[in-house]
């Protein structure tokens, strides 16, 4: 799936500052790239291995942006808890 929406990706606490995508599948894949090998635990890298970057997965992240919004989720790292955040971003001509 191809969308042709700006998306925006971002891992608080400076593992990966918000940057701008033009399409979805580049941006899991800076996600998952910046999350591979951080020492986050067992099933939580499973789920984040699945939804990054499976066969579906921007099938799955754009049907949940679209039916749910904006997308939080905690990474649980040693030093402290991070947010993993996606959104579809409005363009100028939208807001």
């Amino acid at each position: 799936m191809r969308e042709d929406r700006l998306v925006t990706a971002e891992i608080t606490g400076g593992i990966l500052p918000p940057a701008t995508y033009s399409l979805l599948p580049d941006a899991l894949d800076s996600l998952w790239s910046a999350l591979r090998f951080r020492p986050i635990g067992r099933p939580q890298w499973q789920w984040f291995e699945r939804y990054l970057t499976g066969p579906s997965a921007d099938r799955f992240v754009a049907e949940y942006l679209d039916r749910t919004g904006p997308l939080d989720l905690p990474v649980v790292l040693p030093e402290a808890v991070h947010h993993l955040r996606l959104h579809w971003t409005a363009l100028e001509a939208d807001r």
